[in-house]
């Protein structure tokens, strides 16, 4: 691409007198490039592209104008024309130009845009979950309970694609009764314990002796003492600690100490799962066990009735056969002197050793609750057959089902003065729910439904309930509601939080929106600077990352077996390898995380000296090796062609199918998510390119005659090259110099473990890869290394993209033509700091496409 214009940054056009109607309809200066540099290929003779400059509209202020300009813009910003081996004008021109039609831009979309830029969204369901959680101070799963949201500009929050519908009213009055009652305290308060759970004892034999785990998983003493992989249908299920949740569910703290004998000191790895019904639910997390060292792990989390964990170790069976000992029988482990004892035989080798399991809970900082304070305050809790008449208790109420079972001493809150405590509950409940001040107009809907209940004689508990469900029912929590032009505090307030929490505003931001104070630069930045410090900004990572990238769909597809058995912990029965499932996210995740902390520079998402890794991931990339399951930042050998997103395996794992790649997809998914330049749709009447699944031909080939079609060749000099840079990775991200194929090609000399022993791989040696290509500038490239030093040569299109991104996410609304100027300003100065992330996202924050509706 050509940078003859761009690394001049804004020179001083932005402070023209003119308008930018003005300055088109003058013609003798930016308009006249137009007419001079591109009338042979888009005048009255030739039309390439369907496109013709001397019928530009020398005033922006139709949607047609807006269409065609926006186009010019576009190809002038990717410096696509005039194309590379035409007359070009001066670098100057061409920035006026471009200056003069963003100009105009935004005042067609100033004077067009009466009711502001952002259209009125609704929550989407991440959202939804996350300010009734922060609301009520429940943890329980909503998302689930709401129909599925649809993306607009690759975002499950654009406002164009969030719709209602009676579907959404009815799953929205399931979830609000959901989330009520999971915050609502229908008992005295449950006796907070500590209980020691070993795995040896007689409640957990069938488990441990189970007739496939008995002979290498034995008991101890008090000890669990893993010598293999569990049965794939029988894993270590703690019973005892179901059996506990199943009376009182909630949030517990969890201790696991652990530790391995015989594994010459390189310890070994084990996860932690919830688990609910013998079968696995929820990925805790893998932790290091040291040799012979026993170290502790703490984890609070929240269970449901009959919610318990599952301990596994992880990869044992490989250990064990690499270490010279059986996976199939202890007799095979026995020294040649060993004189059998009794009837057993005892296994030995590497193993992995469990203590009792240290369980305490249910935690209750508080009682009531968070929650019930918030929905019935100080209102005294009396058991519910002394609650006096004339109230009407309904069944549901007398005997509440918590858990598994009936409540036996269920109680509920009784008002002295019903009408006036609902109103002092409702007026109190109203501002946060609503994440605004609210007036007594607001508050009379809500009260009458109340009163209504209480005028019936139903209980307080059913009337506060009715108003309640209404209120988180309503337009006012289910949208954010802003008002065209400057966003007030509150809903600044509200936009900040949900950026990079993905949740309703905290305590400290609310009092900030309350003070009149927020629309303050120094106030702005220092909410913006304590939000980003804390670990709740994870959640704008993880979210945003899992649309930007599509990290959302990395089980989508499942890698071949047979192509690409490393992805696979048991091969036999399909078990995925499940530390490098975790860390290939994890890493992305974690690359940009540390982008935002220490405001690295943007541009080290394309490329980087440096990689986060662990253990696994350091093996997966045939790294220098790294110990330990936790994530760490490490330099990469010189020359790695390692470093930056695009070659991380999360990503080239969401660009392929499970079984092959495609220069096309991968190339067509930079230009969208990382250049900013997404290619157009392709013919109706061409046809999909397939892989040679023989292997008796490359993508390269088979592309290079859908080019010879001159309808394809256009695009493909853009999509295809970024793609063919991506092929020295497979479909699990690991560096490759062939392809793999399971019918034409040669014998592969490697074996590969399979979980229970080694066995030769079965796929072959198929064609070369050669990941060289050519940028549609003419500039050439050997390897990725050499496409991503390509790449940097545009800063500003880069940074333009991510921003662009960012601001959609951020309000909603991806930016549009008559954005442009705003979005250049934001790279501007996002450029004079040196490309941070972090000032990036501070650049956004301040500027009016955030600022404002």
């Amino acid at each position: 691409m050509v940078r003859f214009f761009t690394c001049l940054g804004m020179l001083a056009v932005l402070c023209l007198s003119l308008s930018g109607a003005d300055r088109l309809a003058q013609g003798a200066a930016p308009l006249a490039v137009l007419r001079t540099h591109c009338i042979d290929c888009h005048g009255p003779d030739t039309q390439e592209g369907h496109f013709r400059v001397d019928t530009l509209p020398e005033k922006i202020t139709t949607a047609e104008a807006v269409a065609r300009w926006s186009r010019v813009v576009a190809r002038l910003e990717a410096g696509e024309m005039p194309p590379p081996d035409n007359p070009r004008p001066a670098p100057a021109q061409v920035q006026e130009l471009v200056t003069a039609a963003r100009t105009g831009l935004a005042e067609e979309a100033q004077a067009r845009r009466q009711s502001g830029r952002a259209p009125l969204r609704r929550l989407n369901r991440l959202e939804y979950e996350n300010t009734l959680h922060d609301l009520l101070g429940i943890v329980t799963p909503l998302q689930d309970l709401l129909p599925a949201d649809d993306l607009a500009d690759g975002f499950s929050n654009g406002a164009s694609a969030l719709s209602i519908s009676p579907v959404h009213i009815q799953q929205y009055m399931t979830a609000a009764d959901t989330a009520l009652q999971a915050a609502i305290a229908r008992q005295p308060r449950p006796e907070t314990a500590t209980h020691r759970f070993s795995y040896c004892d007689e409640q957990e034999k069938p488990f441990y002796g189970h007739g496939s785990n008995e002979p290498f998983i034995r008991t101890r003493g008090d000890d669990l003492w893993f010598f293999r992989q569990t049965h794939i249908e029988v894993p270590a299920y703690l019973r005892q600690f179901a059996r506990l949740t199943q009376q009182n569910p909630g949030s517990y703290r969890i201790r696991v100490t652990a530790s391995t004998r015989d594994t010459d000191g390189q310890g070994m790895a084990y996860s932690v799962w919830t688990a609910a019904g013998g079968k696995r639910r929820e990925l805790i997390g893998y932790y290091d066990a040291k040799e012979s060292q026993p170290g502790t792990i703490e984890i609070v989390h929240a269970f449901e009735p009959n919610e318990t964990i599952i301990v596994a170790p992880y990869r044992i069976n490989q250990a064990r056969i690499d270490a010279g000992f059986s996976v199939y029988s202890p007799q095979l482990d026995l020294p040649k002197d060993w004189q059998k004892d009794g009837n057993t035989y005892e296994p030995h080798g590497p193993s992995l050793v469990v203590a009792p399991v240290e369980i305490t809970g249910p935690l209750h900082p508080v009682w009531p609750p968070q929650g019930h304070v918030r929905l019935f305050g100080e209102t005294p809790l009396v058991p519910v057959q002394k609650v006096p008449a004339p109230w009407r208790v309904p069944p549901e109420l007398q005997r509440p089902y918590r858990g598994s079972q009936y409540l036996k001493d269920a109680v509920t809150p009784v008002a002295d003065d019903p009408q006036n405590d609902a109103r002092r509950l409702l007026k109190a409940f109203l501002p946060r729910a609503f994440r605004r001040p609210t007036t007594d107009a607001d508050l009379q809907p809500y009260l009458a439904i109340a009163e209504s209940h209480l005028e019936r004689q139903d209980c307080f508990e059913v009337a506060m309930l009715a108003a309640y469900r209404a209120v988180l029912c309503s337009p006012d929590f289910l949208f954010l509601v802003e008002e065209p032009g400057p966003l007030d505090d509150h809903a600044l307030a509200c936009r900040l939080s949900y950026f990079l929490w993905r949740s309703p505003p905290d305590d400290a931001l609310r009092a900030a929106a309350d003070a009149g104070q927020l629309h303050q630069p120094q106030v702005l930045r220092r909410e913006t600077e304590r939000l980003l410090d804390s670990p709740r900004s994870d959640a704008m990572v993880d979210d945003f990352l899992d649309h930007w990238l599509k990290l959302r769909e990395i089980n989508a597809t499942m890698p071949d077996k047979v192509l690409f058995p490393e992805y696979y912990e048991d091969l036999g029965n399909g078990t995925i390898d499940g530390l490098l499932h975790q860390s290939v996210v994890a890493e992305t995740r974690a690359y940009f995380a540390d982008l935002v902390q220490r405001d690295g520079s943007l541009l080290e998402l394309i490329d980087s000296d440096y990689a986060f890794l662990n253990v696994r991931l350091a093996q997966h990339y045939d790294l220098p090796p790294v110990a330990g399951v936790q994530l760490r930042r490490v330099k990469l050998p010189a020359g790695s062609q390692r470093g930056g997103v695009l070659t991380q395996a999360s990503v080239l794992k969401v660009t392929a199918n499970g079984t092959n790649t495609s220069p096309v997809v991968r190339g067509a998914w930079i230009l969208e998510n990382i250049v900013g330049q997404p290619a157009p749709p392709p013919p109706a009447d061409i046809g999909a390119i397939e892989p040679d699944t023989r292997g008796a031909s490359t993508i390269r080939e088979q592309l290079a005659k859908h080019k010879n079609s001159s309808s394809c060749a256009g695009c493909h000099r853009k999509i295809d090259p970024p793609g063919f840079a991506l092929e020295a990775f497979d479909p699990i991200g690991l560096s490759r110099e062939f392809y793999r194929t399971t019918e034409t090609g040669d014998k592969v000399a490697s074996k590969f473990f399979a979980g229970s022993g080694y066995r030769p791989v079965k796929f072959l040696h198929g064609q070369p890869v050669d990941p060289s290509g050519q940028m549609a500038d003419g500039e050439a490239f050997a390897a990725p290394g050499e496409f991503k030093q390509l790449q940097l040569r545009e800063p500003a299109a880069i940074t333009r993209c991510l921003a662009g991104k960012l601001i959609a996410f951020g309000t909603g609304q991806h930016p549009e033509p008559g954005d442009l100027l705003a979005l250049e300003q934001i790279v501007d100065n996002t450029q004079r700091q040196k490309y941070g992330l972090r000032s990036l996202l501070h650049q956004i924050i301040n500027s009016p496409l955030f600022l404002n509706k």
